[in-house]
């Protein structure tokens, strides 16, 4: 695997999770133990737009940056580890759960956060 292919995977992971919360935020709300309303749901609306606007940066780095693409891979390291402070200080507060959605969630973001460090390295 290289770069490239790591910041692809990336985008369609995230992606993925992007289409679950625009076809049932109510689903994803739910695996985090939170209610739906109609305020709620427009506010996941305006959220999956600037995801969605960060995908698409996501997806045209690499293609971007070339063979300087390992520039970018340090601040995906660090983009990686804000959903997980966050996370985890919701956790912390007892704001949510430490559920499995808190763990698989979490697992994904060290695991990108690993493997852009190391493959920003290489």
């Amino acid at each position: 695997m290289n770069l490239k292919l790591l910041f692809r995977i990336f985008f369609g992971l995230n992606a993925v999770f992007v289409l679950g919360a625009v076809v049932s935020p109510e689903a994803m709300l739910e695996s985090f133990g939170m209610n739906y309303n109609a305020d709620v749901g427009l506010m996941i609306q305006f959220a999956m737009m600037g995801q969605i606007m960060f995908l698409v940066l996501t997806y045209q780095l690499p293609d971007w940056l070339g063979d300087n693409l390992a520039k970018a891979g340090m601040t995906y390291v660090a983009l990686c580890l804000i959903p997980l402070g966050l996370n985890s200080y919701h956790v912390i507060t007892d704001t949510l759960p430490a559920g499995p959605a808190f763990f698989l969630e979490n697992t994904m973001w060290i695991a990108f956060a690993v493997l852009f460090y190391l493959y920003s390295k290489k």
